[in-house]
């Protein structure tokens, strides 16, 4: 993941090590936010029986980044999911159950699904998303250290890449992705590399700019 921060006159940049946590990389049945990945999720307290949400609402085939992040977000504040990213085991629901030696929750059925095999939310999974946001979190944090800021210095903070048509940011700061700050500092466009590219492409102005930042 990279890191930038600055204004018009200045930036700086930084890169840690999170992974392809977030665009489905490392996950049992991760997927980029295409056609049938679960990007939004929520579960009945009671019942502990999830409703889901796809891209382009069709069956389910795997799990984008942010539906990943609102599964551990809300598993969590549901004690679901302890701090360390591990399954409560007494919770008298068969959707949490033992495979290969790992816990892992049943997101859907395989009879539901795309691919015909049960699709799971497993701890292994978990850990890895823990590693991501740690990773993220350090990098963000040691940045603007480096530059002498704090998060109350910040006046926006733009969010691009693979997670989905949208990400829930009071979960992503549920599990630490994110600082807790006012939601409305907080943009997310998409994939921001490909909208650059299009920008400086059709518009010579805006070629220029790219040409000077990198000399600077």
């Amino acid at each position: 993941a990279e890191i930038v921060v600055g204004n018009k006159d200045w930036f700086a940049c930084a890169a840690c090590s999170a992974g392809p946590a977030f665009e489905g990389g490392g996950i049992k049945f991760g997927m980029r936010a295409t056609t049938g990945a679960i990007e939004d999720f929520s579960i009945d307290p009671v019942s502990l029986e999830p409703m889901l949400v796809t891209v382009g609402n069709v069956r389910p085939k795997g799990i984008c980044g942010s539906g990943l992040i609102g599964m551990v977000a809300t598993l969590f504040e549901l004690g679901v999911v302890d701090s360390r990213g591990k399954f409560q085991r007494d919770l008298g629901t068969n959707r949490i159950r033992e495979a290969d030696g790992v816990y892992e929750y049943v997101l859907v059925w395989a009879q539901e699904t795309q691919i015909d095999r049960d699709i799971t939310l497993s701890e292994a999974d978990i850990d890895n998303l823990i590693r991501a946001k740690g990773a993220i979190y350090s990098g963000y944090q040691t940045l603007l250290e480096e530059v002498g800021l704090s998060l109350k210095d910040i006046d926006q903070i733009i969010l691009a890449g693979g997670f989905g048509s949208y990400i829930d940011l009071e979960k992503a700061m549920v599990i630490g992705l994110l600082p807790e700050v006012d939601p409305e500092k907080i943009t997310y466009i998409g994939n921001g590399s490909l909208m650059g590219c299009r920008m400086s492409a059709l518009t010579n102005r805006l070629r220029r700019d790219v040409v000077d930042v990198t000399k600077k």
